[in-house]
């Protein structure tokens, strides 16, 4: 499979999963609750290590450890456009940088 069809699936899968649960699961209350609050930046870090390290154990290049520092920078936001935003601005002026 090529990267643009893994990128399309996973994306089509995470939002059917949280349209899924948003229809079909009661909202979450008490400790379950708070623990769910916490969860997006969790996920988006661990997303962003693995983006990073991949399957080679080597350090990656310039541009992406600062597109890295930028997203995680603006997670106080809780926003992936912000991030998003965030990470290509940062990985585009290293790039020019670097």
């Amino acid at each position: 499979m090529t990267n643009l069809v893994v990128v399309v699936v996973a994306a089509v899968l995470t939002y059917a999963s949280r349209a899924a649960a948003v229809v079909f699961l009661p909202p979450p209350t008490g400790r379950t609750a708070a623990f769910v609050a916490r969860l997006p930046g969790p996920l988006f870090a661990g997303l962003a290590v693995f983006a990073l390290v991949g399957d080679v154990p080597a350090w990656p290049d310039a541009p992406s450890l600062a597109a890295a520092g930028a997203a995680v920078a603006v997670a106080p936001f809780r926003s992936v456009p912000v991030s998003l935003v965030a990470g290509l601005t940062a990985y585009g002026l290293a790039t020019l940088v670097w």
